[in-house]
């Protein structure tokens, strides 16, 4: 028999949760399915909840679109001395908990549809595979 592949862990910002939820047919929504599925674990952080929440009537969506993220594994939000780390390395300060997150969790991925400060960082953050959904998509294809 041959060795059962591991499920890869992926951190999934809050660009990628609210674009899945609005849009059910794009790559987002995908990958928001994949997790349902079990063909990926998706970890979502406390903070990254709280930031779709608040953005959910932007998008005319409601709390009940939140049960697709009943499969996500919801963690705490970082460690302050993690986040201080990344400080230097974002453009945004609000991004550095994104960064600390996937990194205490010890990711395979961090997905974002954020050019402008996450995916920008792509090969600068130590071993964080940071990806957009396509990436991920081209990369997994389940």
């Amino acid at each position: 028999m041959g060795k059962k592949k591991k499920r890869p862990t992926v951190f999934f910002n809050a660009s990628v949760i609210l674009a899945g939820l609005k849009s059910p047919r794009g790559g987002s929504a995908r990958l928001i399915f994949w997790v349902q599925e079990g063909k990926i674990k998706g970890i979502i952080s406390e903070l990254i909840l709280d930031e779709v929440e608040r953005n959910l009537s932007k998008l005319s969506l409601t709390k009940r679109n939140l049960v697709k993220l009943s499969d996500f594994r919801l963690i705490l939000a970082p460690k302050g001395s993690l986040v201080e780390k990344f400080k230097k390395k974002v453009v945004d300060h609000g991004d550095d908990h994104v960064l600390a997150s996937a990194k205490e969790e010890g990711v395979d991925y961090l997905v974002s549809l954020d050019k402008k400060h996450l995916l920008i960082l792509k090969n600068k953050v130590g071993k964080i595979k940071i990806v957009s959904p396509k990436e991920l998509i081209e990369a997994l294809s389940f």
